[in-house]
C-alpha cells in the first residue's frame, strides 16, 4: 500500500471514523413505536415570536421572545396555560429590545428561590453590533434582579449569536456561540466579518469562578480575554461547531449538539504562507502539541451545500467549521481520497486531509433541515417507549420533531419521523418537556405561537399494558 494512502487511513481512524463516533443515518424511518400525541392550541399564549421555552422549578412555563420579553404561564392540570405574566427585566436593564435565546434554571433554583440564566444579544437582524453577547442571571420572585455574568461575547452581523444554554453534570454552564461566516473565511453575505477566538464553538462557563461579574470576554479589537489562560472562567470546550441553536447533556453522560451547516456560496481560509511561529493556540494543543500544518488551500464561493449534523461533542475536539484564530483551516472532512469520504467537501483537491482533531457526526440530518431545539425525553409515558430518546425540532425542511435513539455507548442507532402529533409545525425552534406529566411544549418561531403536545391516553394505556 502506498505510504500516502496509509497516512490517509491512519488519519481517518485517528479523527474518529471508527465505531467510537457511531453510525450516521441520513434517511430516518417512519417508526411503529406505540407513541402518539395530540396537538392542543394554547389560547392564552399571545402571538409572539418565541425563541425558547422551559419549565421552572415552580411548575410554570417560561417562554422567551425575540424582543427580550419573557412570559410566565401557570400550567393547568390538562397542560393548557393560564394568563401570562410579562417579565421585561432584560429589556429594562438593556434600555430596549434584546434577543433572548437561551433560558435555563440554575440547578439550585427552587420555587421560592428562582434563578434563571439567559443568553442574550443585541436586537438586530442585519448589521448587528459585534461583541454584544451576554450571559445574564435573573433572580427574585419576578426575576427582577438582573446580573450580567459574561459580557463581550462576539456575534455575527445576522442571526448567528450566543445561543441556547444547559448545565452540565459538572455544574458548569455550557452554551453554543455561532460563527460569523458561512464557511470560516469572511464573505459578502455575512458582511465580511472575520471569525473571532470564541466563535463557532461550545463554550463552558465555570459560574463559581466569576468572582466579580460581569466577566468581559472580548478577545480581539481591544479585548484581552484569554480562554486558554490557567484558571480562565470561560473556556472553549469544543471547536468547529458552526451554528448550533441548542445543546443537551443526556443522562448517558454525553453532550449532543444539533448544528446547522452552511448553504452554498461561502469561502474557507487557507493556512498562512509562510506558516511560521508563533502559532495560535488550539483546543487540542495540550494533547497533540502546537499545530504546524499541513497546508490547506482556500476555497471561494463554494457551490456545495453543507449538511446539518448532530454532533456527540467531546471536550477538546473539532467539528468542522474553520476558524483561523484557532489554527483550524479544513472545512468538515476535507477531501482525502479519490473515493467518497465522510463529510467530503468536493471543491478541495483530492488529498486534502481533515484536521487532525476532527470528529465525525453522530447523525446526518441532510441539507436545509435546520435542526434546532433538542431535549432528552424523560417520562415513562407509553411504557417508557420514548424515555431516554432525543427529540429534535427541524425548523426548515421537516417542520417537525425527529426522534433519535442513542445506545448505551451514546451512538445514534435509530431515527424516527412521522409520529402522530410531531408534524405540521411552522418553523419550530425550541421545545421542552414538563417532566411531571410528559407533556411537551413547542415554540413555533414562524407560527408565532406555543403548542402543547399531550400524549394520547388510549395509546399511552395500550403501550403501558403491553
Amino acid at each position: 500500500m502506498p505510504p500516502r494512502l496509509i497516512h490517509v487511513l491512519v488519519l481517518l481512524l485517528a479523527v474518529g471514523f471508527s465505531s467510537a463516533t457511531g453510525p450516521i443515518h441520513a434517511h430516518p424511518s417512519v417508526g411503529t413505536t406505540p407513541v402518539a400525541f395530540e396537538k392542543v392550541p394554547l389560547a392564552n399564549a399571545p402571538v409572539k415570536t418565541y425563541t425558547g421555552v422551559c419549565v421552572g422549578p415552580d411548575g410554570m412555563l417560561y417562554a422567551g421572545t425575540i424582543e427580550g420579553e419573557i412570559l410566565r404561564f401557570a400550567i393547568d392540570a390538562d397542560g393548557t396555560l393560564g394568563e401570562p405574566q410579562s417579565i421585561i427585566s432584560v429589556q429594562t436593564a438593556n434600555g430596549g429590545n434584546r434577543f433572548v435565546i437561551g433560558l435555563r434554571f440554575d440547578p439550585s433554583s427552587t420555587a421560592d428561590n428562582l434563578i434563571l440564566w439567559v443568553s442574550n444579544t443585541a436586537f438586530a437582524f442585519s448589521n448587528g453590533p459585534d461583541w454584544a453577547g451576554k450571559i445574564t442571571r435573573l433572580s427574585g420572585p419576578d426575576l427582577e434582579t438582573v446580573t450580567d455574568y459574561v459580557v463581550g461575547l462576539p456575534r455575527s452581523t445576522r442571526d448567528h449569536v450566543t445561543n441556547q444554554i444547559d448545565f452540565g453534570p459538572d455544574g458548569a454552564l455550557y452554551f453554543t456561540q455561532g460563527s460569523t461566516s458561512a464557511m470560516g473565511a469572511p464573505d459578502r453575505d455575512w458582511d465580511f466579518r472575520a471569525e473571532k477566538l470564541l466563535n463557532a464553538a461550545v463554550l463552558r462557563l465555570a459560574v463559581a469562578a466569576v468572582a466579580a461579574p460581569p466577566l468581559d470576554v472580548k478577545t480581539e479589537e481591544g479585548g484581552t480575554y484569554d480562554p486558554f489562560a490557567p484558571g480562565a472562567p470561560l473556556t472553549i470546550y469544543a471547536s468547529g461547531v458552526r451554528n448550533a441553536y441548542d445543546l443537551v447533556w443526556h443522562r448517558n453522560g454525553y453532550l449532543y449538539v444539533p448544528t446547522n451547516g452552511s448553504t452554498s456560496g461561502g469561502s474557507t481560509p487557507a493556512t498562512p504562507n509562510p506558516f511560521d511561529p508563533p502559532y495560535a493556540p488550539r483546543v487540542d494543543e495540550s494533547t497533540a502539541g502546537p499545530y504546524a500544518g499541513p497546508e490547506v488551500p482556500a476555497l471561494t464561493s463554494v457551490r456545495q451545500v453543507m449538511n446539518d449534523y448532530l454532533f456527540r461533542v467531546e471536550q477538546g475536539r473539532y467539528y468542522g467549521h474553520p476558524n483561523p484564530t484557532r489554527n483550524e483551516y479544513v472545512l468538515n472532512g476535507g477531501n482525502p481520497t479519490a473515493g467518497a469520504d465522510p463529510a467530503q467537501v468536493d471543491a478541495y483537491p483530492v488529498g486534502t486531509l481533515p484536521d487532525r482533531n476532527w470528529r465525525g457526526a453522530a447523525f446526518d440530518f441532510g441539507q436545509h433541515y435546520s435542526a434546532d431545539g433538542i431535549i432528552e425525553y424523560t417520562s415513562d409515558t407509553f411504557g417508557g417507549a420514548l424515555s431516554g430518546k432525543l427529540l429534535v425540532v427541524r425548523y426548515s425542511a421537516g417542520d417537525d420533531i425527529i426522534v433519535l435513539s442513542p445506545d448505551p455507548n451514546g451512538d445514534i442507532v435509530d431515527a424516527q419521523t412521522g409520529i402522530e402529533g410531531f408534524t405540521g409545525f411552522r418553523d419550530p425552534i425550541d421545545l421542552t418537556e414538563n417532566r411531571a406529566t410528559g407533556f411537551i411544549y413547542v415554540a413555533e418561531y414562524g407560527g408565532q405561537k406555543l403548542t402543547l403536545l399531550r400524549p394520547l391516553p388510549s395509546v399511552a394505556r395500550a403501550a403501558t399494558a403491553s
